[in-house]
């Protein structure tokens, strides 16, 4: 009985001992695992410092790049040449399509093409081309007078009051030949009831129309009816500055509709301003800009070319 026990001990001492052994095991995998991720993050935070160091080398190659152009610029003067027509030509797209304005647009062309001709450069001729081929398609675009719509407008607006209006006119009723009274005796009674007729007329008129009248326009009416027409003439200036030939279209069909049906188009005044809204139904506000200058892509190829040629052989002249 004995020895039962003392092997069962020696069994319960050598359990104790290796789940104590396991134990530190564990811990001993549990310190490993953590060294490793710590391993690992370090690792990706190296990854992560080299991919910034190769951005931050990336940009200051660019920029030691450019700086090395302008420097190369400094050694050749044709290069500021070619810049000053880049800049010409971004002022130009501005004038375009930021303000319109065409006639300083093609002079800024005329500009940059002159500079090109400085340069005396044969490998220029394709830009040239392009430059004269954009002037030629700004020149062709039709004139917009925009002040001179605007003043015409305005104008207008002002003899809006003027107007005449449709009113009720009527027909006039054909006047009766007066009956006179008879000198004859025997006709007394015809003549007491002409009598009676006449005394009664002098206090009351009746006058009787068979055909329909209409009833003249209210003053409100006639108020809403100016008020729209100075709407409209307000859509079609805004229309006008902003170039939208679609709102100024239907301004105009607008006013010429409410001229035609509630105007008197006969009045010298009203006949007049439904003329001067006519004419100027046949105006054009808008332009159709080109969509890109033909010359900017190849000036930008040919300032690229040459930069790829300095940095490539930076002692060339």
């Amino acid at each position: 009985m004995n020895s039962q026990q003392n092997q069962l001990s020696e069994l319960t001492e050598k359990l104790n001992s290796q789940s104590s052994e396991m134990s530190d095991q564990l811990s001993q995998t549990i310190k490993i695992k953590t060294a490793l991720e710590a391993q690992v993050g370090q690792v990706n935070s190296s990854l992560q410092q080299v991919t910034n160091d190769n951005k931050i080398t990336k940009t200051d190659l660019q920029s030691l790049q450019r700086s090395f152009a302008e420097a190369n610029q400094m050694r050749h003067p044709d290069e500021w040449i070619l810049s000053e027509v880049e800049y010409l030509l971004n002022l130009t797209g501005r004038k375009i399509w930021l303000e319109k304005d065409i006639k300083t647009a093609v002079s800024l062309l005329t500009a940059a093409d002159q500079r090109i001709v400085e340069l005396n450069d044969a490998s220029l001729n394709p830009l040239r081309s392009a430059l004269l081929e954009d002037i030629n398609t700004l020149e062709a675009l039709p004139k917009l007078d925009t002040d001179g719509a605007i003043l015409t407008l305005t104008s207008l607006e002002r003899r809006i009051d003027q107007l005449r209006s449709e009113t009720l006119v009527m027909q006039e009723r054909a006047e009766k030949d007066e009956e006179e009274v008879s000198s004859d005796i025997n006709d007394w009674e015809s003549n007491l009831i002409k009598s009676w007729n006449v005394f009664i007329n002098s206090f009351i008129t009746v006058n009787k129309r068979d055909d329909k009248i209409e009833a003249l326009l209210s003053p409100e009416q006639s108020w809403y009816l100016r008020e729209n027409l100075r709407n409209n003439l307000a859509k079609a200036q805004f229309a006008i500055y902003r170039e939208q030939q679609d709102v100024y279209d239907i301004a105009i069909e607008n006013m010429l509709a409410l001229l035609k049906n509630y105007y008197d188009l006969k009045d010298s005044t009203t006949g007049h301003f439904y003329k001067s809204i006519q004419r100027l139904s046949a105006r054009e506000v808008s332009i159709q800009y080109p969509d890109q200058l033909k010359s900017a892509p190849l000036l930008e190829r040919v300032l690229e070319r040459r930069l790829n040629k300095s940095i490539a052989n930076p002692t060339l002249k």
